[in-house]
């Protein structure tokens, strides 16, 4: 009698998982990844999307909606690069300051831990300089 409560009890797991998996599946199909889409006409195509499903837009609206959402996404892209840049110089004056303060042996450290900080940010597709005239 118990193993078949055993045996039971791992079908029902099992069926559950499956049942997880489908489910997850469906609503990730259904409403599309919020995070995932890295490229920039994917990021409009999904935003486009949703608003079309929301919004219940005309043909003549989605043609209006659509220039806007592109020329917004220009603007944000354009922001992001300024605050990108003025965030990699704030970091680059950052390492060079502390550079000043360390020993030769410090400072072969502190380039190994810059490399790592760039590598790092190089795979996940941004950009990291070191500091002017190192």
């Amino acid at each position: 009698m118990k193993r078949w409560k055993i045996i039971t009890a791992i079908v029902l797991v099992f069926i559950l998982g499956v049942l997880t998996g489908v489910v997850g599946t469906g609503m990730v199909l259904k409403h599309g990844p919020p995070f995932g889409v890295r490229d920039p006409e994917g990021r409009k195509a999904f935003i486009m999307k949703r608003l079309e499903r929301k919004l219940d837009l005309t043909a003549e609206q989605k043609v209006r909606v659509a220039a806007i959402v592109d020329r917004r996404h220009q603007k944000a892209r354009e922001q992001f690069r300024r605050h990108r840049q003025s965030l990699q110089t704030f970091m680059a004056q950052s390492f060079a300051e502390i550079r000043k303060e360390l020993t030769p042996a410090q400072q072969i450290k502190l380039d190994a831990f810059q490399a790592e900080l760039e590598e790092r940010f190089r795979k996940r597709g941004r950009r990291f300089h070191p500091p002017p005239g190192h």
